[in-house]
């Protein structure tokens, strides 16, 4: 009897050490696992505050890039100078914002006038209020001017040209531009150096009547009260006098002289952009140019394009290709990787994917 209690309290002896051994590695487990987790959240936080580091970084840099001083903002018609052209105070700048690209060279200004005899308010007269936009453009390459234009607008600069109402030429090495609807005008003039542009939207036509027609005897007649004109006249004396050049032309006049030889200028206004590239270039666009995305009855989608290069080679392009659902919401995306493309090259690519989700259509950018 005295043995069987000795052995029972042997037995509980084992069974309590085995016990706190179990406990004791549970636990060291336990710690282990809780360390191993506080240090993957701890790379977590990291490389979350290292994403938001670079996210505010692309943030300010890319507001260094739309807030640059720029000199161009002298080139525009001082509100003085407004007041004189309108014989009272009328117009009234909202807003100047100036951009620079450093890789192409060329710099942008825009501004905004309002008339500020009118009352503004977002909701009955937001679309009421007579507005000028005006634009500067200093570009030291024309090939990079017509890779820019094409890139920011639906026509080229040769299209606008063609399409215009009245073209003239102030002075040498200048053509200029206008045309009209029935909501507003255009302006465009361009240099070796600059493009300078002014867009009136006047809805109510309260500071020009821009409902006459473009042929007949009732056509249109521009005078010294167009506001785009006179704008971009201002502009373009500005861009002389830095020249040390003055002149005393009315840039309404010039239009309007011209307008009987219509025919004639736009024909040498078509060889504006073709007489300054090679002959193997003239009729080339830049870009992403034949770009087809389909999808076959297996489901497989095809994409196919090519990309015109400039005079500017390039270490790499990259693509990317948006896939769209029926309510354009993006489904899917890639990008393509075209490497060492020389001066003037045409690059094409061709690849094949296939999407198990609801597919429409397809887009293409150019990201760099």
């Amino acid at each position: 009897m005295q043995k069987f209690g000795i052995f029972l309290i042997f037995s509980f002896l084992i069974i309590f050490s085995l016990q706190q051994i179990v406990f004791a590695e549970t636990e060291e487990e336990r710690a282990k696992k809780i360390s191993e987790a506080a240090e993957k959240y701890k790379r977590k936080i990291i490389e979350k505050e290292g994403e938001e580091k670079e996210v505010k970084k692309e943030i300010k840099e890319e507001q260094k890039i739309r807030n640059i001083p720029s000199k161009l903002i002298k080139l525009l018609p001082t509100e003085n100078k407004l007041e004189e052209i309108t014989f009272r105070t009328i117009w009234e700048y909202v807003d100047k914002q100036s951009t620079l690209d450093d890789e192409v060279g060329i710099e942008t200004t825009t501004a905004i006038l309002r008339d500020i005899t009118r009352v503004y308010d977002p909701i009955v007269n937001k679309w009421k209020v007579p507005v000028i936009e005006i634009k500067i453009i200093k570009y030291d390459d024309i090939y990079e001017l017509e890779y820019y234009w094409d890139e920011v607008t639906s026509s080229t600069i040769e299209e606008i040209f063609v399409n215009a109402y009245l073209i003239g030429s102030p002075s040498e090495g200048v053509d200029c531009m206008f045309n009209y609807s029935t909501e507003g005008a255009i302006t465009l003039c361009i240099t070796d150096e600059y493009v300078v542009q002014s867009i009136i939207y006047d809805k109510y036509q309260e500071h020009f009547s821009y409902d006459k027609l473009k042929t007949g005897t009732k056509k249109l007649q521009i005078n010294q009260d167009e506001m785009t004109t006179r704008t971009v006249q201002e502009i373009l004396k500005n861009i002389e006098k830095k020249k040390e050049i003055e002149s005393n032309y009315q840039l309404f006049e010039i239009l309007e002289s011209n307008e009987e030889k219509e025919e004639e200028e736009r024909g040498d206004i078509k060889k504006y952009t073709k007489n300054r590239l090679p002959d193997i270039e003239k009729d080339k666009k830049y870009g992403i140019q034949n770009f087809v995305c389909n999808k076959d009855e297996f489901g497989l989608i095809t994409i196919s394009g090519q990309f015109n290069n400039n005079q500017i080679k390039k270490d790499k392009i990259i693509l990317e290709i948006l896939f769209l659902d029926y309510e354009q919401n993006i489904i899917f995306k890639n990008t393509v990787n075209l490497l060492e493309i020389d001066e003037f090259e045409t690059k094409r690519f061709l690849g094949n994917t296939k999407i198990d989700k609801l597919f429409s259509t397809c887009t293409i950018k150019v990201k760099n």
